[in-house]
């Protein structure tokens, strides 16, 4: 039968199968589309994880580093072994797969040259330096590790000749801080592979570096760590996707170390790079880190990210049977023309209706902000909107086909009623999340049970909104409980326009004598004009200010008042007054008099006493501290009590978290006294045995802690 003979008799029928078909192409076509987004979507999040996992390898080494440099600053004379240990027992090796060695490297004078030779040798006798040329400073490997027969021989090189690395150090040097090299062969390594070099310099203690040439004068060397741009790439290589291509970038942005380059590609190799294919899709992220920024891209056709194929197969299924079934029906009614064309005319609009309602349908769901899941009657996920798969990404990149609850156990219960029902769900990150599921059964047409589905809300801000407002009532609750004796509100002028009722119920003053009226229009002369002046200063210029003390003087009423007060602004910043708390203290004779009894005993104790701020400041050292540190009270108050006071421990010499700092950690106990070794300002160290004590106020307040520490006679 020719084709013409078939258009004749069946035109109704291949009319109808062709508009259904091109109907199921275009949908597929969407898929197909929508399948695209969401594989870039998975390469951008891929991109984003690999260069997290390199930045934070990266970070975790310059850490260990920032400890190397710690240790030599706190004993300039450390030892190649105790260099060593410190290494093992890090176990580098074993943690950082990309790297190679790390090496300390002393900078000595010409004129020092033989005399640095000579005592290097007393603990290793082969100990030689290798120099190439006379230089007025030499950068000479001091300290190796590992210290293997691949790299002992570089043990006493000069690498002044290394470019890349020397301008580094001194950049590093010249900056205080670290600073990563670019990206060379690393010519004393095995075959000469890729790599790059991070350096950290090491200055004297107790001497200043605050500019350039301070720094210079400090400067004892540099810590430098070798890292193998192949150890990097094999370490990733573990978790690569096949279908995926990984290229990393130098993207020329430094610190000022050098000047910067246009992007270089330096993985893979220049005969293995390959062309970006006209369908595949890229994805980068840059990893940052010290002077220094990279950008890893990965490559991959969409396919990579296979997708479900029941949609895809229903659609033809779907598309090929109706088609053909309304082919068949309007074929039997050829015989009654305008009938065929009305029914053909109806139906095609059914169809794009129907088409319509389901990309409406499908796009509301797909953009809908809520996590939307359908399950079968077996418990597997079929469905999964945008919102879902970007949330669960981490936790399970691909959702469909899985019969695990995501959220909650409800999930896979076969319900015959809809279900409401609050949880919370803690992501990859770590990051807490609320939400309000709805768990609905699925009916078929004959109404019989296919399956559920969960709309999960995320009520998270909320909920925030809710522990916000509950942490406000318990500030406020709090604030209150703190303003033991009164509260009080100044206008922009610094008069009084509001005391709490707790002041005139303990002392029988009229209201209206404050209200009104400044604070110093009340005071007596127990203030001096220049403290006056001062206190207007600091109102004048909206600062808070703390447990101000003044005499009010009123109906023949003095009472000595001790407030503090903070400025308050509307929502456009306008300056409104000030608002604080007030309260009663005892006279200045009875406050003297104590104070001169609690220093009369602190004077006399022959153990230090230490009395250090929450913040870390010293406030107080009495005569036996000063005499134990050998300092100056006037060189020592105000500072940080690290700065200060040191200790490291009685065996090994190393340096130790201070007792302060356990004590602030851990607020409710107090750690066991010990025995540590001091080190004085002149870098002496002394026995000790040291305490640390709670200081609180009436209330049961904690305001500071107490160090308490006395020397070990031996």
């Amino acid at each position: 039968m020719s084709i013409l003979l078939l258009w004749r008799y069946y035109r109704v029928a291949l009319r109808t199968f062709a508009i259904g078909l091109g109907i199921t192409v275009g949908l597929q076509i969407w898929l197909n589309i929508q399948h695209k987004h969401y594989a870039q979507t998975q390469l951008n999040q891929l991109a984003l994880s690999y260069a997290e996992r390199v930045q934070y390898q990266l970070e975790e080494e310059n850490h260990i580093l920032q400890g190397l440099q710690s240790a030599f600053i706190a004993n300039t004379n450390l030892t190649n072994q105790a260099f060593t240990q410190i290494l093992k027992q890090q176990n580098i090796q074993g943690h950082f797969p990309n790297f190679v060695s790390i090496q300390f490297i002393r900078e000595i004078q010409s004129i020092n040259l033989e005399s640095y030779t000579r005592s290097r040798q007393l603990e290793n006798p082969s100990f030689t330096v290798k120099t190439t040329s006379p230089r007025p400073v030499y950068q000479i490997i001091d300290f190796l590790y590992p210290d293997g027969p691949n790299t002992h021989e570089q043990i006493g090189l000069d690498i002044s000749d290394q470019t890349l690395n020397l301008i580094a150090i001194e950049y590093s040097r010249d900056q205080g801080r670290a600073v990563t090299s670019a990206i060379a062969p690393l010519k004393n390594a095995e075959k000469s592979p890729l790599g790059f070099i991070i350096n950290l310099p090491i200055y004297m203690p107790n001497k200043g570096a605050t500019n350039q040439i301070e720094r210079r004068a400090a400067f004892i060397g540099s810590i430098n760590a070798v890292l193998s741009i192949e150890n990097i790439i094999n370490w990733l290589g573990k978790d690569l996707n096949k279908n995926v291509r990984i290229q990393l970038q130098d993207t020329g942005s430094t610190s000022g170390l050098i000047e910067a380059k246009k992007i270089s590609i330096f993985y893979p190799k220049p005969g293995q790079l390959q062309p970006q294919a006209f369908n595949e899709l890229s994805a980068h992220a840059l990893i940052q880190f010290p002077g220094r920024q990279w950008s890893v891209r990965l490559f991959a056709h969409q396919s990579a990210f296979p997708q479900q194929n029941i949609f895809k197969y229903l659609i033809w299924v779907l598309g090929l049977i109706l088609s053909t079934a309304f082919a068949v029906l309007l074929q039997r009614q050829r015989n009654s023309h305008e009938s065929a064309l009305d029914l053909a005319e109806q139906i095609t609009q059914d169809l794009r209706k129907h088409e319509q309602h389901f990309q409406q349908m499908a796009q509301l769901a797909e953009q809908s902000r809520d996590l939307i899941i359908s399950r079968d009657l077996q418990g597997n996920i079929v469905y999964a909107n945008q919102a879902a798969r970007i949330y669960f990404s981490d936790h399970s990149p691909i959702l469909l086909g899985q019969n695990k609850p995501l959220l909650l156990s409800a999930e896979l219960a076969i319900n015959s009623i809809p279900i409401r029902q609050e949880c919370q769900h803690r992501n990859a990150d770590g990051e807490l999340h609320y939400f309000e599921l709805t768990l609905f059964p699925l009916y078929n047409q004959e109404g019989l049970h296919e399956g559920s589905a969960m709309f999960a809300h995320d009520i998270s801000q909320h909920k925030e909104l809710l522990v916000e407002l509950q942490n406000s009532r318990e500030r406020f609750t709090s604030l209150l409980e703190l303003a033991t004796d009164w509260y009080w509100e100044q206008d922009t002028h610094f008069r009084f326009t509001q005391i709490s009722a707790g002041f005139f119920k303990t002392h029988p003053i009229d209201r209206s004598l404050l209200l009104g009226r400044c604070r110093w229009e009340m005071g007596d002369d127990q203030l001096s004009t220049e403290n006056w002046r001062a206190h207007k200063a600091q109102l004048d210029a909206q600062q808070n200010f703390y447990n101000f003390i003044y005499t009010l003087n009123v109906n023949e009423h003095r009472i000595i008042i001790c407030s503090s007060g903070q400025a308050y602004f509307n929502e456009k910043n306008e300056f409104l007054g000030y608002r604080g708390i007030s309260k009663e203290i005892a006279s200045n004779n009875e406050h003297a008099a104590l104070q001169e009894q609690i220093a009369s005993i602190l004077n006399s104790m022959a153990d230090g006493v230490i009395a250090v701020a929450l913040n870390g400041e010293v406030e107080y050292m009495n005569p036996a501290a000063i005499h134990l540190l050998n300092c100056r009270t006037t060189a020592v108050l105000g500072k940080h009590i690290d700065r200060i006071y040191r200790v490291i421990s009685l065996e090994e010499h190393s340096p130790l978290v201070s007792l302060i700092h356990l004590t602030l950690s851990a607020i409710e106990t107090s750690p066991p006294p010990r025995e540590v070794l001091l080190l004085s300002t002149h870098r002496q160290s002394m026995p000790i045995k040291e305490s640390v004590i709670h200081l609180k106020n009436s209330k049961g307040t904690l305001v500071g802690l107490a160090l308490i520490f006395r020397h070990l006679k031996t």
